[in-house]
């Protein structure tokens, strides 16, 4: 599906995990392609949704509510569970016009044993794009609800990246937050810089909500709503990078400290990214 206003195209694969494939705005990559001939692989993709938990859980098993949940492993590379269920699963496409559309997945009642709603929406806009992305708890009892997006982003030797937050996550061998710490001056995204500089596939928490990306040709405020986390992923020498916005940080339900959101049954969580651009 390819929506299209005078300045943006965005290009949606409902069948492979509700993935965005394709994002440009007046000709400009805002997010990576996709390349032809990828197939069904959410890691090629331009930026897929986290549903419904973001992130790893440690050896697939947490507790909530008294009751003990163990997660089969979703990717063959990682012997931890990560990024929920809706990367994996076709989507439907519901309501659409040529500069919104919506996709719906209904999960859970197998490994993760409550019935949910994931629903997105997409809104093309003068300078951007919206996406909102939340989940409804259909089933009988209180279920942990934790959503994020994962958007990869180009080009990342000529960019910038600019963002406020307070705490790190720092992490183990196999990238599980192990403890918060004051974000330290070298991980710090506090004044713009490359987001290579250092090697990250860690959590940044207390975050306002804002990140700024620019690059020689066009810059990029990314604005979340309903996130007070932010992952970055971005590997030394790589030639993209992930900021994903996320309504709880990784690691939080092995934590089982109450930052993830506890929806009673029929309640929904939402959060909302904005990516608006500029000409550079």
């Amino acid at each position: 599906m390819v929506l299209r206003n005078a300045d943006g195209r965005l290009t949606l694969d409902a069948a492979h995990g509700g993935a965005i494939r394709d994002f440009s705005w007046r000709g400009l990559a805002v997010l990576r392609p996709a390349a032809a001939g990828t197939g069904s692989d959410p890691f090629a993709t331009a930026c897929f949704p986290l549903v419904p938990y973001a992130n790893r859980i440690a050896h697939g098993r947490f507790a909530f509510a008294g009751r003990s949940v163990q997660l089969r492993r979703n990717w063959d590379r990682d012997p931890h569970p990560l990024h929920g269920q809706g990367w994996r699963c076709a989507w439907s496409i519901g309501n659409a016009t040529a500069t919104r559309a919506v996709l719906t997945y209904d999960g859970g009642g197998d490994d993760w044993p409550w019935r949910y709603r994931a629903e997105q929406g997409f809104a093309l806009l003068e300078d951007g794009l919206e996406v909102r992305l939340s989940i409804e708890n259909r089933s009988g009892s209180a279920m942990p609800g934790m959503l994020g997006l994962h958007p990869y982003f180009p080009a990342a030797g000529v960019a910038s990246v600019a963002a406020r937050t307070r705490t790190l996550w720092l992490t183990d061998a196999e990238a599980l937050p192990v403890e918060a710490v004051p974000t330290p001056p070298e991980y710090s995204f506090d004044a713009p810089r490359p987001p290579t500089a250092v090697a990250l596939d860690h959590c940044f928490d207390d975050w306002d909500g804002v990140a700024s990306v620019r690059w020689p040709d066009r810059a990029l405020t990314v604005t979340a709503t309903g996130c007070r986390s932010l992952h970055v992923y971005a590997p030394a020498g790589g030639d993209f990078f992930c900021l994903e916005p996320q309504t709880a940080a990784a690691g939080a339900l092995n934590r089982g400290s109450g930052e993830v959101a506890r929806l009673a049954p029929g309640e929904r969580l939402e959060m909302r990214v904005r990516f608006s651009l500029e000409a550079a």
